[in-house]
């Protein structure tokens, strides 16, 4: 299993993010628990965004997993991130707006892949992106918010839930 992966999200799911659902006070809270957490490294390459030239250490990224079967997106977690990492695991965007070959780079550098491996990688990745965007409507899951991993309160995870919810009937 490589350490550095591309997780690119279903098209239908674009913009369903904690973001989104979450108050921005919640949202930060989350977020600077995650840095926190990491010890403002990136839990991936152990860099900093200050090391790479950006005026941030981390950002917080969501961890998504996904249930093909019963199309279901679930959060798993959030992790900390170094920007070039977080530039890979949204790889489609970083390409679109001009930063793909930045983030293949780092995605060879970490996982000590050649440029083919690393291709091939990824190519793989944009063919599971397709065949998860193909039509299909997924079901968003946020239960981790209400987990005990989660530094949110129980009554702020229900409200982040059912606003999901709610927006989806």
């Amino acid at each position: 299993m490589p350490r550095l992966t591309v997780e690119l999200v279903p098209s239908g799911q674009w913009g369903s993010n904690l973001r989104s659902v979450l108050k921005r006070g919640q949202w930060d809270r989350l977020r600077r628990w995650s840095y926190e957490k990491a010890g403002h490294v990136c839990e991936i390459c152990g860099a900093t965004g200050f090391q790479q030239n950006r005026n941030r250490a981390v950002e917080c990224h969501e961890i998504w997993g996904y249930d093909d079967f019963n199309r279901i997106q679930r959060l798993v977690g959030v992790i900390s991130l170094c920007p070039r990492c977080h530039q890979v695991k949204h790889l489609g965007r970083s390409l679109k707006v001009g930063a793909g070959m930045v983030a293949l780079r780092h995605l060879a550098s970490v996982n000590e892949w050649t440029d083919r491996q690393t291709a091939t990688y990824a190519e793989g990745a944009f063919m599971l992106h397709e065949v998860r965007s193909a039509g299909y409507a997924w079901t968003l899951d946020l239960a981790w918010l209400a987990s005990d991993e989660c530094p949110l309160s129980h009554d702020e995870a229900e409200e982040a839930i059912s606003k999901v919810l709610s927006s989806r009937a």
